[in-house]
């Protein structure tokens, strides 16, 4: 019975949708055209209560644009320097190798490495028998020449004797004497001084050996005048002047300290096309050594009330170098022309005029026109 039912609602519901006539294209496009108009005129209407209801409320049915948290640094006037870092040597004009100055046998050593010795101390002894030989014989040779001269010139007084006989006595004595004075200036070399005050570094010889005119004998080495010295490039030629402030490191003693350019070489070294320069060093530690290597900052650019900004606020487009300003919570694109760089810091030259907040981190996430919250 309920099939018969249901069967009979199929058949009925067929006649009916067959029995409704096809809308035409034509009513479609009536009905297209009706909606259309009407669409427009609520568009209108919706239009124009915006505008009245603006004016009491200004940020009605705006879209509110999320803004970019950043912070920012200052574009600063200020003083600005520029430095480069060079190597130098802790070096001295009183570290001298001792020679000898004449032939013989060492007879006696008087020093040992580490100690220290005054000036005019004799550290060695070369053997000089036969030169102190010699000068006894020049002087019974002086005593009898000067008695003869001494009897010649009495008599020549007198006017007794010839004038040649007198000149011939005189030029024996003389002669003799600045003999006598040659052979005392080579015995004092027979006796190695020390030159100054100072520390026996090394002892090149031992007791009992020959040695030769300008032979190493000892190292004597003294603190009081050091210096540093360092190779610049000539890139830097003009850029330092005597008396510059400079600032040294000495790694090895944990030492910075302030000091001054002594000398600034005129010569360049065709090699490696450097010029020397010599840096005054202070006594700063007890254990200040000669070749100790250091680190001399020199300052090569200054310029007062610079324009100065960190170095990685600055970046790069097709145009060149450009920061992110923020104006009004607005990111404006501000191209610059960067100077020098040194110590994580730029001068710019152009492009700001100083005073402008410059976008630091988030620079790399905002845009131009981009809206910002500073953090």
């Amino acid at each position: 019975m309920k099939k018969h039912i249901v069967i009979t609602l199929l058949i009925a519901l067929i006649a009916m949708s067959c029995g409704q006539p096809e809308k035409s294209v034509a009513d479609n496009k009536a009905r297209w055209k009706e909606a259309n108009e009407k669409l427009k005129a609520l568009q209108t209407e919706i239009a124009s209560l915006e505008r009245e209801i603006r004016k009491e409320a200004p940020t009605f049915n705006k879209s509110v644009e999320a803004a970019a948290i950043v912070t920012t640094v200052p574009a600063e006037t200020t003083h600005f320097e520029h430095k480069i870092e060079v190597r130098g040597n802790v070096e001295s004009r009183t570290n001298v190798n001792i020679s000898a100055e004449m032939m013989g046998r060492l007879t006696t050593l008087n020093i040992k490495e580490g100690q220290y010795v005054r000036k005019g101390r004799i550290l060695a002894t070369i053997n000089a028998d036969n030169l102190e030989k010699t000068i006894d014989e020049v002087k019974l040779q002086l005593d009898f020449a000067t008695t003869v001269f001494e009897k010649r010139d009495r008599l020549w007084k007198k006017n007794i004797g010839t004038e040649i006989d007198y000149l011939q006595a005189k030029n024996t004595k003389e002669s003799l004497e600045k003999q006598l004075a040659t052979l005392k200036t080579q015995l004092a070399k027979a006796k190695i001084k020390a030159p100054f005050n100072g520390t026996v570094d090394r002892v090149a010889v031992r007791q009992g050996e020959v040695v030769q005119p300008g032979q190493p004998v000892a190292l004597l080495v003294s603190n009081s005048d050091i210096y540093i010295a360092a190779e610049v490039s000539e890139a830097y030629v003009g850029r330092f002047r005597k008396g510059d402030r400079v600032n040294v490191t000495i790694p090895a003693l944990g030492k910075v300290f302030d000091t001054e350019l002594l000398s600034i070489g005129r010569v360049i070294n065709p090699a490696n096309r450097t010029f020397k320069i010599e840096v005054r060093l202070p006594q700063v530690a007890p254990s200040l050594k000669t070749n100790l290597i250091t680190r001399i900052k020199l300052t090569d650019y200054n310029a007062e009330n610079a324009i100065i900004i960190p170095s990685r606020v600055i970046q790069e487009d097709l145009r060149g170098n450009f920061v992110y300003c923020v104006n009004d919570k607005k990111v404006e694109k501000v191209h610059v022309k960067p100077g020098y760089s040194y110590d994580n810091y730029t001068e710019v030259i152009s492009g700001l005029k100083g005073g402008e907040t410059i976008v630091d981190k988030g620079s790399r996430t905002v845009t131009e026109g981009s809206i910002v919250s500073i953090q």
